[in-house]
């Protein structure tokens, strides 16, 4: 067995596709395997990724599919990735050399399930790249619970035990974005036990024309059927009564913050008006007693970030019913 099984989903990255695999294939870590899915790229990046494997053909392994999305590479790695434990890649970012040998000695240090590390936000544009504040609180962490309070749920700066992936309903929800958040939200009540390693080791990338930056407003509704995976999930597995309070928040938090800063970039008012009607219909039906969760501490209002100042006449009312009730 491998130590360390790496998953990285490929669509059409030839342009940076290079300097991911030259970081991957240059580790410390010696007994890992780089799990290659190409999710039917129309560019060079299957060549690259050939040239790779045969110079690295103890250590590459790729996979082809037809292209169906990120969540659909990763959760095929995850049934395809033989290593005790299992990591991420994306194809366009980097990740220091000593990466993945720091993850698992802290995990077997630790006998830990997930092991997480901090790391460096780059905003690239073609003039060079500068570094940028990052999302998410990253810690050592002394409880699930307060694993799911303002988490960074991508999964590239992480590493879990390969048997916590393989339970039942742990895969990213398909045909979303925002599926990093599902997922994360998944794995934290199988999580035994938690480890972090206190440094900066990736290098996660962020373009004008990236996913991330690109105006997608179609896609923002994508949000309440993530939210919706995830608290489907707590109720099967039976999660949700014991982790009711930090779900609340969890979600919450989600749908009247990052979601009404999204919303507030929609261009269409009809459909910005429509996505805010969406948004408390949802915390209402899930959640109507949100306003006494002890997490946010009375103070709802406090927890809406900055809001595009040109739609103030659209979301003053909303931070009247946020904090008034």
């Amino acid at each position: 067995m491998k130590k360390v099984s790496v998953i990285v989903p490929v669509y059409n990255t030839s342009k940076y596709l290079r300097r991911c695999l030259d970081a991957l294939t240059g580790q410390t870590l010696d007994e890992m395997e780089i799990l290659l899915i190409n999710d039917g790229s129309t560019d060079d990046s299957p060549k690259i990724m050939e040239e790779y494997r045969r110079k690295y053909p103890d250590k590459i392994r790729i996979i082809n599919k037809e292209n169906g999305g990120q969540a659909t590479a990763r959760n095929l790695g995850i049934s395809e990735a033989k290593g005790e434990y299992i990591g991420f890649a994306d194809s366009d970012d980097y990740v220091d050399r000593t990466l993945f040998e720091k993850l698992y000695s802290k995990a077997v240090e630790t006998d830990a399930d997930y092991v997480d590390c901090d790391y460096h936000c780059m905003y690239e544009t073609a003039e060079g790249s500068r570094e940028i504040g990052t999302r998410g609180t990253i810690k050592e962490h002394d409880s699930n619970s307060d694993m799911m309070l303002d988490p960074q749920v991508s999964p590239w700066n992480k590493l879990y035990r390969n048997v916590v992936l393989q339970k039942d309903g742990m895969r990213f929800p398909e045909g979303v974005i925002y599926e990093d958040t599902a997922f994360f939200m998944k794995t934290v009540p199988n999580i035994r036990k938690s480890a972090y390693v206190d440094e900066k080791l990736v290098y996660y990338c962020v373009r004008e024309n990236s996913t991330m930056t690109a105006n997608k407003s179609h896609k923002v509704a994508d949000i309440f059927t993530v939210l919706q995976d995830i608290i489907d999930y707590y109720t099967k597995f039976g999660f949700a009564e014991r982790y009711s309070k930090e779900l609340e928040y969890f979600c919450v938090k989600i749908a009247f913050c990052s979601n009404l800063t999204r919303i507030g970039r929609v261009p269409d008012r009809k459909l910005r008006r429509e996505l805010i009607r969406k948004t408390f219909d949802f915390v209402n039906s899930y959640f109507p007693k949100y306003r006494s969760n002890p997490y946010f501490g009375g103070k709802i209002g406090l927890y809406i970030k900055t809001l595009n100042p040109l739609e103030a006449d659209l979301f003053a009312p909303i931070m009247g019913r946020l904090v008034k009730g």
